[in-house]
């Protein structure tokens, strides 16, 4: 069972526990876009008590140096609610930021949203 939600940045789908959070961010990342795009994510984790997640990149080209930022808080806590997340569909530029960050064994990062919601099984 399943339920799908959206926003002006975000499409959210429920797998059951687990949610799906696909990013649909402007080619422009500035930091007020970067904030409208995971403080709704945050607000799954603390308002609603969703702290099972997949977030799918499969729109992102970039990350800038902010985004990476809140990646990294949005995985503390994530961490805090007893929770997981995964990240797909990571394109060449944004495993390369990443990994250039040294955060790439920071994350459970899988090639595809199926494989993702299969890695919480």
């Amino acid at each position: 069972m399943f339920s799908k939600h959206g926003s002006h940045w975000l499409e959210r789908e429920d797998f059951g526990g687990v949610t799906v959070v696909r990013l649909k961010p402007p080619k422009t990342l500035d930091e007020d876009t970067i904030r409208a795009v995971f403080d709704p994510i945050q607000s799954l984790i603390g308002e609603v008590g969703r702290n099972q997640l997949v977030l799918n990149f499969a729109a992102v080209e970039h990350l800038p140096s902010y985004a990476v930022g809140k990646l990294v808080m949005l995985n503390r806590k994530v961490q805090a609610a007893e929770g997981r997340f995964a990240l797909c569909h990571l394109s060449p530029a944004v495993l390369h930021t990443l990994d250039s960050a040294r955060l790439l064994e920071l994350f459970n990062i899988c090639a595809t949203e199926q494989d993702a919601l299969e890695s919480f099984a």
